[in-house]
């Protein structure tokens, strides 16, 4: 049930019945699966298939860690606010009932989507910075979430409007679907979602970059071109790109800055912060002086996590 369930909500093997699949999973959880159950934690924080609840995900994420889930047992100690409660030994019995619920009864998620104070770096374009957006464990969470998944990055093609490989963009990512997301990823979105004031829902499937020596990503634009006509059923279906929001998910390396040209600006945050600029002008329009580029690393690498936001939720969500 957990197998064809997680193919249900990913659309994997061209099967694609979310409603279906989150059903399975639901009677895969009670039925004892734990994986099972940190998958419904996940469909529970996202509202995928329900309503959106932080309060039974967190159930759902205690019970996968009860009957032995590392991922969720993990996850808990990584989102605890007790600083003695994440420092016990990785040894904590699977059915030890009382010790995982002290561990999820101090996550708090009021720290999660509290809006972060932020700084002004541009108003012309509208850039923004947030210090310590994430701390630096969810940062490493991050990375190795993504290490053994990363692909060649794409970009939209101006012929045909679908992502393609180009030699203007080198580095590699991964992105996040339904079923390869977890607690701590929608955390993140949830806090991104607080920062900007712009919902989850109108987020795109979030992604972590990673670069190394001499990989780059040249001069583009990150909203969607209306001038390109093959284009426009991707603004139709999903509307446009309004901001773009970065997390500095290390800091171990030199270079790799990110380079607005048009205002003299490069800018390379601390690990665990955050740089968000707006694609669009205040009137709603393409903003050109948001051209940049990702700069190459001259040593070591760099990652990096990127999140897109669009003007409204996807035709057909």
């Amino acid at each position: 049930m957990t197998r064809l369930g997680s193919q249900l909500l990913s659309g994997e093997k061209d099967s694609f019945d979310p409603g279906r699949g989150a059903e399975l999973l639901t009677l895969a959880a009670r039925d004892g699966g734990a994986e099972a159950a940190a998958l419904m934690a996940v469909l529970c924080g996202a509202g995928v298939c329900r309503t959106q609840s932080w309060d039974d995900a967190l159930d759902y994420l205690q019970q996968a860690s009860e009957r032995g889930w590392a991922s969720a047992q993990a996850q808990l100690k990584l989102l605890c606010a007790d600083d003695d409660l994440q420092e016990r030994p990785d040894g904590i019995p699977d059915r030890d009932v009382h010790a995982w619920r002290r561990l999820r009864e101090a996550v708090s998620i009021a720290d999660w989507i509290n809006a972060p104070a932020r700084e002004v770096i541009l108003e012309t374009p509208r850039i923004r910075k947030i210090d310590g957006f994430i701390s630096k464990a969810v940062c490493r969470w991050l990375i190795e979430s993504a290490r053994e998944r990363l692909e060649r990055a794409r970009i939209y093609s101006p012929v045909g409007g679908g992502p393609a490989i180009n030699l203007s963009r080198t580095n590699t990512e991964t992105d996040f679907n339904i079923v390869q997301s977890d607690l701590v990823l929608l955390l993140v979105r949830a806090r991104i979602a607080a920062a900007t004031g712009l919902p989850p829902s109108v987020m795109e499937l979030t992604k972590v970059l990673h670069y190394s020596v001499g990989e780059r990503f040249d001069l583009h634009f990150d909203f969607i071109d209306p001038a390109v006509p093959d284009f426009a059923n991707e603004l139709a279906a999903r509307g446009q790109r309004l901001a773009t929001f970065l997390v500095y998910l290390n800091d171990d390396y030199e270079g790799g800055e990110t380079e607005f040209p048009l205002v003299a600006l490069r800018h390379r945050g601390p690990v665990g912060s955050a740089l968000y600029f707006a694609n669009v002008d205040s009137s709603g329009e393409p903003d050109r002086l948001t051209i940049h580029a990702g700069l190459a690393p001259t040593s070591g690498e760099k990652w990096l996590l990127s999140q897109w936001i669009r003007s409204r939720t996807p035709a057909g969500r």
